[in-house]
């Protein structure tokens, strides 16, 4: 890259390069001549442009407001709140988590007769009479006495708190705040070392992004209340300045899904709004301890700066994705320690919210779950994916040079910094012989029930070991592969399965959807995205649809502005990412023994099994590992791989200009 080349490109992002000149990838010597003034340069250019966006997406908005004029959230019975109120009050039993859930007593009297059972924590009870802090319920849900009297509250706090009925929270025009977040400079992010997370894993530190302290756990949001949570909607923009959070309660803390803890908590404000969610939710970084310890390490050095995605996704472009996601309130992210956090609205699942009938929380790998038809969701899916790929490749979340300053670009990476060689790109050659060894053992011995007949055979065995053990040297030259064209490249969600949706049917029993978790939103090849929205799903239907499901994508996603892309590269690049998910596995093995002992497998005959179908110590890991496993191992059974992957290699060499590597599978 010559100086006139980097000026060019300093221009438009600076902050990246001057990362890039940490890393030594470009000279530091170079980027500091004309950084400073390309930086002052970029920064009114990108006020400029969010401003003009701005301005075009309040104009749409005063034009539909003219079409649809705005009134309250109707319920389905036509009234202003909620049609699933019960008739008979609820209550949610929050204390005894330590205890294995709180007492009941036979009679209103603190001194009546214990009974021998506890109420469990979680469980929900209908009231008989409540006087005073006693309540006198019957079970609804969950284990303990059928009937009985118990404390609401002890020295000050929450035994049981009453599950109000759910009211529709009213629409807000949230550009304002994210035009104003987009004019902002992007911030930088230096990789974290195991030693500062051990160190600075409990501390309190200033977040990047607003400058402020953050709490990073329930103890911590507790503690710092409802002062803090004003200070910080103020500093987000997310509530006006004439208000405050009044109060802050019912904080429940849970392990869930595979990336980080979650946090639940209620609030109220001094001004009531009916624009304001009190019902919220919150993401924080795993404990450092117990079963998330490896979980914790994970994110925070090996994914090192992951959570800034996903924090910038939901500030910057919450009023400009083509569907709805949850309500941004605030979030950071502390360089020095690691920790973060980001606060949305909670999703009422399985209630009915206005005109929206929700649908329950889904997880990954559980398709047979799903309310409605298998394609009617994943269609869906991919219909929204490939239109919010489609507006970032037209510039309609925001300019180009505004999105590549906070998602820098895949297209922006030179060939030569891919890290492609004569010799293998991959783990060494010791370590992955260690890691295929066990992963065949995996497949064709101890989790052989799991798999297809096919899939233990040694010719099958043979070839899962020569299309993996090529899939590893060739590591950096399937990235670059997958990257290498621009049109295939675009911003869009990274992980878009069931589990990262919320869904609901209107009035007309149609289905429709908002997208969450946002990590790993980034701007790069649209193959890698697609499998990763889509490894999840049940084989049998993937193998029936993959064309289909890709056909849809091209379509939508040229129709909201991006280029026709061909069906054949797509898939490609599909079945190339998904072949280096399945090199990623061979290492997770011991992690599924550890989850699953490996004396267990011998009487385990499928994947519905309890052992591997639920939830291990409140994570879907081992779920996902497994699945994961057997999709891979079907696709290279069904789909032609090896022959595909031969001719492959031939013309990537010659692309490049290098010498087939020697590669040894045996």
């Amino acid at each position: 890259m010559d100086f006139d080349d980097l000026d060019e490109v300093l221009r438009q992002t600076p902050h990246v390069f001057r990362r890039w000149a940490d890393l030594g990838v470009v000279s530091g010597s170079e980027v500091e001549v004309v950084a400073d003034a390309a930086e002052e340069k970029a920064a009114a250019e990108r006020a400029a442009a969010a401003e003009k966006l701005s301005a075009e997406r309040r104009a749409k908005l005063k034009e539909d407001a003219v079409e649809a004029p705005k009134e309250a959230p109707k319920a389905a019975n036509g009234t202003n709140g909620a049609s699933d109120a019960p008739s008979v009050p609820l209550w949610e039993v929050v204390g005894g988590a330590d205890k294995g859930g709180i007492l009941v007593r036979d009679g209103e009297s603190t001194s009546s007769q214990q009974l021998s059972e506890r109420l469990s924590t979680g469980a929900k009870v209908e009231q008989l009479e409540l006087k005073g802090q006693r309540l006198h319920y019957r079970l609804k849900s969950g284990t303990g006495p059928q009937e009985g009297w118990i404390s609401i509250a002890l020295s000050g706090k929450d035994l049981a708190v009453l599950l109000r009925p759910h009211v529709p929270v009213l629409p807000r025009d949230t550009e304002p705040r994210c035009s104003g977040e987009l004019a902002k400079a992007p911030v930088g992010w230096t990789p974290v070392s195991m030693p500062q997370l051990q160190e600075k894993h409990m501390q309190m530190g200033t977040g990047i992004i607003y400058k402020i302290d953050f709490p990073f756990n329930a103890e911590l949001l507790q503690k710092m209340g409802p002062s803090w949570l004003t200070k910080a909607f103020h500093t987000a923009g997310s509530m006006p300045k004439d208000n405050k959070v009044k109060t802050l309660k019912n904080i429940k803390e849970y392990i869930g899904g595979g990336n980080c803890s979650k946090l639940v908590f209620d609030v109220e404000y001094e001004q009531p709004a009916p624009d304001l969610h009190t019902e919220l939710f919150a993401k924080i970084p795993f404990p450092l301890a117990g079963n998330t310890l490896s979980d914790r390490m994970a994110s925070s050095v090996m994914q090192s700066g992951a959570e800034i995605g996903e924090i910038n996704a939901q500030r910057l472009l919450e009023s400009r994705l083509p569907f709805s996601i949850p309500r941004y309130y605030f979030g950071d992210v502390s360089n020095d320690t690691s920790n973060w956090i980001l606060i949305t609205e909670r999703i009422p699942f399985g209630k009915q919210d206005g005109d929206r009938k929700m649908d329950p929380a889904y997880d990954k790998m559980k398709d047979w779950e799903l309310k409605g038809t298998v394609d009617e969701y994943y269609f869906l899916l991919t219909t929204y994916g490939a239109r919010m790929a489609g507006m970032d490749k037209a510039e309609k979340l925001a300019p180009r040079a505004v999105m590549d300053g906070f998602f820098p670009s895949a297209a922006m990476r030179p060939k030569e910094h891919w890290g492609m060689r004569a010799e293998s790109s991959g783990i060494g050659e010791k370590e992955f012989a260690m890691k295929i060894k066990m992963g065949v053992d995996f497949v064709g011995t101890t989790g052989k029930a799991l798999f297809p007949a096919e899939c233990s055979t040694a010719s099958f065995l043979q070839k899962y070991k020569k299309i993996l053990a090529i899939s590893n040297a060739y590591t950096a030259e399937m990235a670059w592969w997958c990257n290498r064209n621009p049109d295939y490249i675009a911003w869009s969600h990274g992980n878009l399965n069931v589990d990262n949706v919320f869904f609901w049917r209107d009035a007309s029993d149609k289905l429709d959807l908002g997208v969450l978790d946002w990590g790993g939103a980034r701007t790069d090849s649209l193959g890698w995205k697609l499998w990763w929205w889509l490894y999840c799903c049940e084989y049998d239907f993937l193998n029936a649809n993959l064309d289909a499901l890709l056909d849809c994508f091209i379509k939508e996603y040229q129709a909201s502005g991006g280029p026709l892309l061909e069906r054949k590269e797509l898939r490609w690049q599909f079945t190339l990412s998904a072949l280096q998910q399945g090199v990623g596995l061979l290492g997770a093995v011991p992690q599924i023994y550890k989850m699953c002992k490996k004396p267990e497998f011998a009487s385990i005959k499928d994947r519905l099994d309890p052992r591997i179908s639920q939830n291990i110590d409140g994570k879907n890991t081992l779920r996902i590992y497994i699945g994961t496993f057997i999709n891979i191992c079907n696709m290279i059974k069904d789909w032609d791989i090896e022959s595909q992957l031969d001719q492959w290699v031939k013309e990537l060499c010659g692309n490049i200009g290098i010498a087939e590597k020697k590669v040894s599978w045996e």
